[in-house]
């Protein structure tokens, strides 16, 4: 149901396209994702994304842009700490509506989350972290 797209280092954007796997209104069996013209997408659209420190202690980098504002973590160790892990979830509830986006991210020095609830485009970087689970299909 989607797609990440890197434009820098470690900055990600998410592009929403219809994807099937091999039906009798088109696509590939061998090749399951193939871009259907005329298959619509089924809403909800749901995909979610997990990332891991890479060192559990020191933890990673992650900084969400919002519109004009950015949310740090990892830039200092009182104000800003590193994270454990991030989950991503983005949800489009119907065509043509805003993608809400809900990000939990843990903190190393903490065992309570925080919580980012966002509707619209989100960007965030990611550094220090790698993919250990994720919904997006694969191009």
């Amino acid at each position: 149901m989607g797609r990440i797209l890197s434009l820098a280092a470690g900055v990600v954007v998410l592009a929403v396209v219809g994807f099937t796997s091999g039906s009798a209104t088109g696509g590939d069996a061998t090749n399951p994702t193939t871009p259907i013209a005329a298959h619509p997408a089924i809403y909800p659209v749901v995909l979610r994304t997990r990332y891991e420190a890479v060192d559990q202690k020191a933890g990673g980098h992650f900084i969400i842009w919002l519109e004009r504002e950015k949310a740090h973590h990892g830039l200092d160790p009182r104000l800003y700490p590193a994270v454990r892990y991030v989950d991503v979830t983005h949800v489009t509830p119907s065509p043509g509506s805003p993608i809400i986006s809900l990000i939990e991210v843990m903190p190393v020095n903490s065992t309570t989350p925080e919580v980012y609830h966002l509707a619209g485009i989100a960007r965030f970087k990611v550094t220090g972290m790698r993919i250990v689970a994720s919904t997006v299909p694969h191009p």
